[in-house]
């Protein structure tokens, strides 16, 4: 499977904003003071960087 530049870079710049929004999330999770909702937002934010990683992975290998 081959995939050109342009569409190469338009994964990374999105890859990037998701980094972006998973660190503001990762900051509003700091900022709530109930546990249970403050872990779902981490986990939140643990599931789009896993989404951050496969993207970057595409972007390598493909």
């Amino acid at each position: 499977m081959y995939i050109d530049p342009m569409t190469k870079m338009n994964i990374s710049l999105i890859a990037i904003g998701l980094m972006f929004v998973c660190n503001l999330v990762m900051i509003f999770a700091r900022k709530i003071s109930n546990g249970f909702l403050r872990f779902l937002v981490k986990t939140f934010a643990f599931l789009l960087l896993l989404v951050v990683l496969v993207m970057i992975l595409i972007v390598i290998f493909v």
